[in-house]
């Protein structure tokens, strides 16, 4: 059992990718600084419930989903507004078995950490898939992320998709948290194919 800080957000990251933050809670600035020194990650994870940033010392904590992505800080700077704006790089999934709550109100979270997922070859009746994707990052806000994307390997195809579709949050959650990247591949065309016909 692993003990790392969580950043809770309204949405879904996988591993591999990027996601920019700008950082201006206290509880968060304190996070970082220590994360730099000490070279390690956090977690970020999906909220199910509640507000991102606290309103009010008593205002009370989001309720989270019961996994999300280790993640490294691969770039900071500080901004003119007096922010500070990191990138992190998602690293592996975990999974919570414990959470608490620091006295500065930041979470924290007892995880383990599942078996990555093995590379698998995408199958020739879901390259259409890859193909979308490779539609998606030609977008300038993906492509300024610089992610390196490896086509041919089902979850990578599948996390990014995960990422990019408009989908529901709560839906997102449920094909992160899938354990076959060729099952998971098969509900995002479903998913496709009910947003094309909807």
């Amino acid at each position: 059992m692993t003990e790392i800080p969580l950043f809770p957000l309204p949405l879904v990251l996988c591993p591999g990718g990027r996601l920019p933050l700008q950082i201006f809670e206290p509880r968060y600035l304190d996070m970082i600084r220590r994360c730099l020194r000490e070279d390690m990650g956090f977690g970020i994870i999906m909220i199910e419930e509640g507000e991102q940033v606290l309103s009010n010392r008593e205002a009370q904590l989001p309720a989270v989903a019961h996994s999300g992505t280790l993640c490294d800080i691969v770039d900071f700077d500080q901004n003119p507004n007096g922010t500070l704006g990191i990138v992190v790089q998602g690293r592996r999934k975990f999974v919570v078995y414990d959470q608490y709550e620091m006295p500065d109100r930041l979470m924290m979270a007892r995880v383990e950490f599942p078996a990555e997922e093995e590379k698998t070859m995408i199958p020739e009746e879901d390259r259409h898939l890859a193909e979308l994707l490779g539609n998606f990052i030609e977008h300038e806000a993906v492509r300024a992320l610089n992610q390196q994307i490896d086509f041919e390997d089902a979850s990578e195809v599948g996390w990014r998709l995960i990422e990019l579709l408009p989908c529901s949050n709560p839906e997102k959650q449920r094909l992160f948290e899938m354990k076959n990247p060729l099952h998971r591949l098969k509900e995002l065309d479903r998913l496709l194919l009910e947003m094309q016909s909807g």
